[in-house]
């Protein structure tokens, strides 16, 4: 067996679905990631648009110097769940199905420095290494690509042959001296569109690339403060994230759960009771979704998110604990969020 293969067997071994290996180079599409950071297709995310950000994803040599190969894998998750019957006491939301897991990242990099630790032993030298999850400056999708892991696709996410887009994305940069793979051929995109039709807000652009100025993901996870008027009935029940453009997918078309290594059982509901959520405590709330990616949102994002949701939901039930919040909530976007459903409802 060959190293590559020697590695590829131990990143098996560690649970890893997808292995390949990228040559060092500079990331195909970083001048059109200059060109989108240009246009402001970050919104808000000014710590994309930082000079530092911008040339750490220009080289791999940024990130680390000397490096020569990168190993890029890929752990699938389930994808999303139907939605539950319809009950008539409830009101139920939607939460993006990567984030009713364990955090990703955690797991990741754990993984990915379990398999750096075995590098020594398995070369016969030192190792210089630097582990890499999507908080890491580096444009990723470009080398899963180039490691033959799967296409860029429409929705700007990495498909894959197998599981399609619901897969987690981690590198490994070091410095071995490893015969890259070959980049899959064809796009399975070409001839179709759904995940573009399927996006309520119309953010996929042509270059393969998301506007995050109308993305709900965005919106939902990563602004803080009011969301703009005209996307709130847009959001629907999503009250973190948004999957349309995956659920869209033909290649998500996935097999039984059975296949997906990463985590077999959710630790939150994706489809959670929307008063019974919005009425938590703070404590409460990170002792639910702490383990997971939804505290992204922190938890005035969350019980904004939850209103804009009762009033598109047009919750009635609600009232009592939405005129309460609209008047003793100390976040001005959940009161506003608020008073906004509060309107809503009386349109019922």
């Amino acid at each position: 067996m060959s190293l590559k293969d020697v590695i590829k067997a131990e990143a098996e071994q560690l649970g890893f679905v997808l292995f390949g290996v990228a040559p060092a180079v500079s990331p195909p599409h970083y001048p059109a990631y200059q060109a989108w950071i240009s246009a402001g297709k970050q919104a808000d995310m000014a710590y994309l648009a930082r000079p530092e950000a911008l040339t750490s994803r220009s080289t791999p040599e940024q990130l680390l110097p000397g490096c020569r190969s990168i190993l890029c894998v890929g752990l699938p998750y389930p994808p999303p769940l139907p939605p539950p019957a319809a009950e008539p006491e409830k009101v139920r939301g939607r939460i993006a199905a990567y984030a009713t897991l364990p955090d990703y990242h955690d797991i990741l990099a754990s993984k990915l420095k379990a398999l750096a630790a075995r590098l020594p032993s398995l070369t016969g030298r030192n190792v210089r290494w630097r582990a890499c999850v999507d908080t890491a400056p580096i444009l990723e999708k470009d080398y899963a690509f180039l490691a033959g892991l799967g296409w860029i696709g429409r929705n700007s996410l990495l498909l894959t042959p197998k599981f399609g887009s619901v897969v987690f994305l981690g590198e490994l940069l070091t410095d071995l001296e490893l015969e890259p793979d070959e980049p899959l051929e064809g796009d399975p995109c070409a001839q179709c569109y759904q995940c573009v039709q399927a996006c309520p807000t119309r953010a996929l652009l042509p270059e393969r690339s998301v506007d995050a100025c109308r993305c709900l993901s965005y919106w939902t996870i990563e602004h803080r403060g009011s969301i703009p008027e005209e996307l709130r009935p847009l959001l629907g029940e999503r009250i973190f994230g948004c999957d349309s453009c995956q659920i869209a997918c033909p290649l998500n078309a996935q097999p039984s759960l059975a296949a997906f290594t990463y985590a077999q059982d959710l630790i939150i509901e994706a489809y959670p009771d929307l008063l019974e959520a919005f009425n938590l405590s703070q404590e409460a709330w990170g002792a639910k979704y702490g383990q997971t990616p939804v505290t992204r949102a922190k938890y005035a994002g969350f019980r904004r998110n939850i209103a804009y949701a009762l009033g598109n939901m047009r919750a009635l039930r609600a009232e009592p604990a939405l005129q309460q919040a609209c008047e003793q909530d100390p976040d001005p976007a959940v009161r506003e969020a608020c008073a906004w459903a509060l309107k809503q409802l009386k349109t019922h």
